[in-house]
């Protein structure tokens, strides 16, 4: 096997494994969206006296929106792995053109990106606003331990909103990996 197609055996894996991390990750939010939906009607239908039913949402969006923004940073890495290794000594330009090109969306589309980047914690908002809703209707809040009970899960969609927020900067993240494969490249480690 020549050098050429050693490179291009290396870039067809390496696309594979990004086309992969790219399949998990949608089905991870896919399963996210309809198990934290399934959860919020039970736990609305069964009209039960219990308000932390949808708090158990966290249970799975926590998890998962961990497990996407692995997936996502892993295919930054990998892309600009293949950017900085691979692309240079072949005819195949796709990473590095992709990373080049500036989208000309509208502010519309951009919002909408957005909000697919932040949809674990939209469904954490969603939780977290028919828990005060239940919990006002079925416990009320009477006591400071009521109080403290309400704002408590606030944390949660703490935790959720930085997770999201590593998955909207990968983008920024790729830019790092670049630099770091150009700096390892620089210093003839391969």
């Amino acid at each position: 096997m020549t050098e050429q197609e050693s490179k291009l055996e290396e870039y067809k894996m390496l696309r594979d494994e990004i086309q992969n991390c790219v399949e998990r990750d949608n089905s991870l939010a896919t399963f996210m969206v309809t198990a934290v939906s399934t959860i919020l009607t039970f736990a609305i239908t069964a009209n039960l006296q219990v308000p932390f039913l949808f708090l158990i949402s966290f249970c799975i969006i926590i998890p998962f929106t961990g497990r996407i923004s692995h997936y996502k940073t892993n295919v930054a890495r990998i892309s600009a792995y293949l950017i900085v290794y691979l692309e240079p000594n072949m005819n195949i330009k796709y990473e590095t053109r992709n990373a080049q090109v500036k989208s000309q969306k509208s502010k519309f589309s951009r919002f909408l990106v957005a909000m697919r980047n932040y949809v674990g914690f939209l469904l954490g908002i969603l939780s977290y606003l028919i828990y005060l809703v239940e919990y006002q209707n079925k416990i009320g809040f009477t006591s400071i331990c009521d109080i403290i009970l309400g704002i408590l899960p606030i944390s949660l969609l703490i935790i959720v909103f930085f997770l999201d927020k590593n998955i909207d900067s990968v983008p920024k993240q790729k830019s790092v990996w670049i630099k770091n494969w150009e700096q390892l490249k620089e210093n003839n480690i391969k």
